[in-house]
């Protein structure tokens, strides 16, 4: 596959071969809490670190390590199945915690959101972040990262909530946004369901059924709410579906 050499900038700031602390204490702290900031903070995290990547030889005319060549190369992530046939790779915070996994595979170290973008053009589902070998000890917190949250950390957007169905993220001030119609409407039986649900709120007037891209790129199918007035904050935490984290701390 070809790696475009935009992923290979230089970035003097974060070098994950000498440790990643901001990025480790926020995944810290998430699975010592996992609330809607900590899990925010561990997303400007990622975005503000590199990741080293596990590779199955590094590509002719790079070294192991951070990249700052402008070629373009190509690449390939070393992946499994995992116990749920997903397709997954691993990425590490720091060396030692690349070591930890596997004394000697080869590595390539990648600015995260660019590693992000790779992997949505692969059928990859989840980036495990610092696995290690059963026999050793843990000594880096971990988790994964899963395709609906890469989706949006591709595109440099932060989620404020992604749940088993549904995902909220909020639009940045002046932002512009293209919307129209589905491709696909939903099933007869999801559309009732909608119509169901809503007609429990007094509040709410109407539904809208539309398409909606981001200037970031994303784009997701939407329902629209159309409120005679505010919901409490009680009502908008029934619209709400059961909270189910995506990204797994361990």
């Amino acid at each position: 596959m070809r790696f475009l050499d935009s992923l290979f900038g230089k970035n003097k700031e974060v070098r994950p071969e000498e440790g990643n602390p901001v990025l480790v204490q926020a995944m810290h702290q998430l699975a010592l809490n996992d609330s809607s900031e900590n899990r925010k903070q561990l997303y400007d995290a990622f975005l503000g670190s590199m990741l080293l990547v596990p590779v199955p030889e590094i590509p002719p005319g790079l070294t192991p390590g951070l990249q700052t060549t402008k070629t373009n190369v190509e690449l390939q992530l070393t992946t499994v199945l995992d116990r749920n046939e997903r397709r997954v790779t691993a990425a590490f915070t720091d060396i030692e915690a690349l070591r930890n996994w596997d004394p000697n595979t080869p590595y390539l170290g990648l600015k995260a959101q660019d590693l992000f973008r790779f992997v949505m053009g692969t059928d990859i589902q989840e980036i495990v972040v610092n696995p290690f070998d059963p026999i050793r000890k843990m000594i880096r917190p971990g988790g994964r990262i899963t395709r609906a949250e890469l989706d949006f950390l591709s595109k440099g957007v932060i989620p404020s909530r992604i749940g088993p169905k549904g995902v909220e993220f909020q639009i940045k001030a002046n932002e512009k946004v293209a919307i129209g119609l589905p491709s696909e409407r939903p099933s007869a039986e999801i559309e009732e369901l909608l119509r169901s649900k809503a007609s429990g709120f007094s509040e709410i007037d109407a539904l809208y059924l539309f398409q909606m891209a981001t200037q970031a790129g994303s784009s997701h199918t939407v329902i629209g709410i159309q409120l005679s007035k505010a919901l409490p904050e009680s009502g908008k935490q029934r619209l709400r579906e059961p909270s189910e984290n995506v990204y797994r701390p361990s």
